[in-house]
Formats: C-alpha cells, structure tokens, sequence
C-alpha cells in the first residue's frame, strides 16, 4: 500500500515519462484523501521555479494507494464528479471480484465478461491509466 510521499513520486515519474517538455506541480494544499488513495491536482507550468510559475492548466488525476494506478480522463470534470465516477466503477469492479465464482456460461452474444463492459464503461467516462 502506498503513502501520501510515494503516491506523489509515482505520480510526477509516470508524467515525467511521459511528456518531457512540461513541468508539473502537485498541488499539495488540495489534494483530497479518499479511502482509494488520492486525488492530485497537478499545474501545468512554462517555467521550472514555483515562484514564476504561470500555470496554464490544472490536471485531477488519481493514484489508487492499493493497485498503484495513475488515473486521468480526457473529459473535463469537476473534482467532486470526478472521484464519485471513479469511486462507482471502482465498487463495480470489486463486486465483480467477489462474485467471480458465479459466473455462469452464456450463449452468445452474452459472452462478454462483465469486466470487458465495465473498462468500456470507464473508456466512455474519458479514463485513462498512466503507464
């Protein structure tokens, strides 16, 4: 399970990996702790100091303290909405955990593992996981 400090390093790599040429900051006086782990707000800035940092954008992404995940959508949403749909699909998967053993066989097209709907689900919602 990660703390707070880790979360935080895990985050800013993932992003560094990724894109180069951006710096980013993690808002510290804003994140929000949910039983998951945390919702990070991350600046988006020109400059490499804080002291002159202009921030173009503000970024929600979410590290999950239990799986490791780095969750971002491509949709714009509030930071309230954006936890509650994180939190909903989240319950869905691990209900669908828990109750792996009743699964049944079904004819087609019913074939579809509930998890395949559920990551179509969250696809449609604009999430994404940074690798």
């Amino acid at each position: 399970m990660l703390t707070r400090q880790e979360a935080h390093r895990l985050l800013l790599n993932r992003l560094t990996r990724r894109e180069d040429d951006c710096n980013h900051f993690v808002e510290e006086q804003r994140t929000v702790e949910r039983p998951f782990g945390w919702l990070f707000f991350v600046a988006v800035a020109e400059s490499n100091t804080v002291a002159q940092m202009p921030v173009q954008t503000y970024r929600l992404i979410i590290v999950n303290k239990h799986s490791n995940q780095v969750i971002e959508s491509s949709i714009e949403y509030a930071p309230e909405r954006f936890i509650q749909i994180y939190e909903k699909l989240l319950a869905k998967s691990q209900a669908q955990a828990q109750n792996w053993c009743l699964n049944m066989s079904l004819p087609l097209p019913w074939r579809r593992s509930g998890r395949e709907r559920l990551a179509t689900k969250a696809k449609r919602m604009g999430f994404y996981e940074l690798k």
